[in-house]
């Protein structure tokens, strides 16, 4: 499988990860955009600038607020100052709330991009 965004064009683009952090994340990008897409971009000729864009904007998500940051730094809900409590949301709720932020720009960053076919990438409907 070849890549969407080489680590070059990431570190380009202002990526700050290391080689081995970008990969993982990269490919975590790559298969959630396969995912809204049905792999229409692995299909094309050239990788679109929209997608490669969509994948730094994923990655910075990711690091800031992805199931790894989730695991090592839990959101705190609520904290009680008195008898010193608190409380942090689930993870669940919180992977839900980022995997709807990621779909959302996903939709919001490819919006318009069609594939080598002139289809929406996009698309999900059926071609009759």
């Amino acid at each position: 499988m070849d890549r969407y965004l080489t680590y070059a064009e990431y570190q380009a683009y202002g990526g700050t990860l290391s080689e081995s952090d970008f990969n993982l994340s990269e490919f975590r990008a790559q298969k959630r955009i396969d995912y809204l897409t049905d792999t229409r971009v692995a299909a094309m000729a050239v990788v679109p600038e929209e997608v490669k864009l969509c994948i730094v904007s994923l990655i910075k998500v990711d690091q800031a607020t992805g199931v790894d940051a989730i695991a090592d730094n839990p959101l705190l809900a609520s904290f009680n100052t008195d008898g010193y409590s608190e409380s942090y949301g689930s993870a669940s709720e919180q992977i839900s709330a980022l995997t709807k932020q990621m779909n959302n720009t996903i939709t919001e960053m490819l919006y318009g991009v069609m594939d080598d076919n002139g289809v929406p990438l996009l698309y999900r409907g059926l071609d009759v």
